[in-house]
């Protein structure tokens, strides 16, 4: 059975592969490449198709700039990223993404360009945007593929992934000098859950979320480290009130009773804690980025994996990009190898600075 598994995956990649070769091949023919005219964009539609809370709250800042100029932005995207941007005031539509999926109602808004932040190449990723038929397809590093009109180049492994999104901006000759900023509009029903939880608490001086797990096994904390932090900030000589941030029945399994978290947690819940604490603790993941949107201070803990489609390093590239974020880059492959005593006077020294810093704001108003 396994062989045979093996065999079909085979034999959809190589048709995958003849399909992509003959969607470029249909583009062969097209004229050359024209120098980009935003006079004559309206309607823009954003490309998420992979659902990654992360990019898209990148993704979030340049689609503001770009409505603020007037374009009304849209974007395709999974099921994860609509919530996250449900209430946004400067999206004009969020479409749900679907593999497969009918393009009527897309073609149908009359898209004047289509903007693919992505550095994927295969078939199913070409032919959605050939079938969407939008006047001008804008992407990154596609400069052999004809298919897109408008190809910027982002190579450079020293750059901040925010620096791509300029590069959009750039395009659409619109001059920014601010500071990037991402934006999220959050849900009221779960930051009022959130208060709820914090009030469990009682009077504390600092609150601190957790965010344990990542998509990737290798970046994320082991219950040990965990466990480990919790049992050492409630330490520290002033209350602390720790939050967990993630799935529920992944932080339920890590069996801390000095934590709280939130029951059937959503990506909103997510947002809603790190809005409503005072440092964040994490691994290289989304919650850096949702931090960044509420400039939170913040220990970040990255390994030093490579970006799947460019090879270059993430760590750089998606690393906080802010001066209220500590970044700690690890030599070990898997972050749940780094002794806790690599990363724990970081925190400390985060900690120990936010109290001071409140201690001083309330002098000053007694």
């Amino acid at each position: 059975m396994r062989i045979l598994k093996q065999l079909t995956r085979k034999k959809n990649a190589f048709f995958r592969g003849i399909k992509f070769n003959l969607i470029n091949y249909r583009y062969r023919n097209k004229p050359a490449r024209k120098a980009f005219d935003p006079a004559a964009v309206r309607r823009v539609l954003l490309l998420r198709l992979d659902d990654k809370v992360g990019d898209m709250v990148v993704t979030t800042g340049c689609a503001r700039i770009l409505a603020e100029r007037g374009y009304q932005v849209s974007v395709l995207t999974g099921p994860i990223c609509s919530e996250i941007l449900a209430g946004s005031e400067f999206i004009q539509q969020v479409y749900l993404y679907r593999p497969r999926m009918s393009l009527n109602t897309l073609r149908a808004a009359g898209f004047d360009a289509v903007i693919d932040f992505d550095d994927v190449t295969n078939y199913e990723r070409f032919k959605l945007l050939a079938d969407l038929r939008a006047t001008s397809v804008i992407g990154f590093n596609k400069e052999p593929y004809k298919l897109y009109d408008h190809s910027i180049a982002f190579f450079d492994g020293n750059s901040h992934i925010s620096l791509r999104y300029k590069q959009v901006v750039k395009l659409f000759g619109i001059v920014d000098d601010r500071p990037y900023h991402y934006h999220l509009p959050g849900c009221r029903h779960e930051r009022e859950k959130v208060a709820r939880l914090l009030s469990q608490a009682g009077e504390v001086e600092l609150r601190i979320a957790i965010n344990p797990f990542t998509a990737s096994e290798d970046k994320d904390f082991c219950r040990h480290q965990v466990a480990t932090l919790v049992e050492r900030l409630h330490a520290l000589p002033y209350r602390v009130c720790i939050v967990m941030v993630g799935r529920t029945e992944k932080i339920r399994q890590l069996g801390l009773d000095m934590a709280l978290y939130i029951a059937d947690s959503t990506i909103n819940s997510a947002v809603e804690v790190i809005r409503s604490c005072d440092l964040v603790i994490t691994p290289d993941t989304s919650i850096v980025h949702i931090a960044r949107a509420f400039d939170k201070p913040m220990v970040a803990v990255y390994n030093k994996r490579k970006l799947k489609n460019t090879g270059l390093p993430g760590y750089h590239i998606w690393a906080p990009g802010y001066d209220k974020a500590k970044q700690i880059v690890c030599e070990e492959a898997n972050v749940a190898d780094v002794a806790i005593e690599s990363v724990w006077p970081v925190i400390k020294e985060q900690a120990d600075r936010l109290v001071a810093a409140l201690a001083v704001n309330l002098k000053k108003l007694i």
